[in-house]
């Protein structure tokens, strides 16, 4: 369900690509790419929390994939709203693994709503 909200939000980057020069264009894929990952990553990581007495490496794998893909966008943009919005999900990221490190169930909520924020950002007006 979460995807498809990602992938319909992502919808209008397609109608304003002509508008968009070509640096903002691909960065503008970019962000939406790397907003999509991370949003399918935190998908994933809600699912191995709800497993998380099943096989607690798989919280580990998310969130560290989440980490990968935070610093790839923080890394390329210079978007004051962007970078505020990496800084909440990698805060709220930090918590999960400190939660889960602690062999406590994390709240994965605050990671959702920073990711479905992330897909806000990305997303042209």
């Amino acid at each position: 369900m979460r995807r498809r909200t990602t992938l319909a939000a992502l919808a209008p980057l397609a109608l304003a690509l002509p508008l968009l020069g070509c640096s903002a264009v691909q960065n503008a894929l970019d962000c939406a790419n790397t907003a999509v990952v991370i949003a399918d990553s935190a998908g994933d990581l809600q699912q191995a929390v709800s497993d998380g007495a099943e096989n607690p490496a798989e919280i580990t794998e998310s969130l560290d994939r989440i980490d990968r893909n935070l610093d790839k966008i923080g890394e390329s943009t210079g978007d004051s709203d962007l970078g505020k919005v990496v800084d909440d999900l990698q805060k709220a990221v930090d918590n999960v693994r400190a939660a889960a490190d602690k062999g406590e169930t994390p709240d994965v909520t605050p990671v959702l709503d920073a990711a479905d924020e992330l897909t806000k950002v990305c997303t042209p007006n």
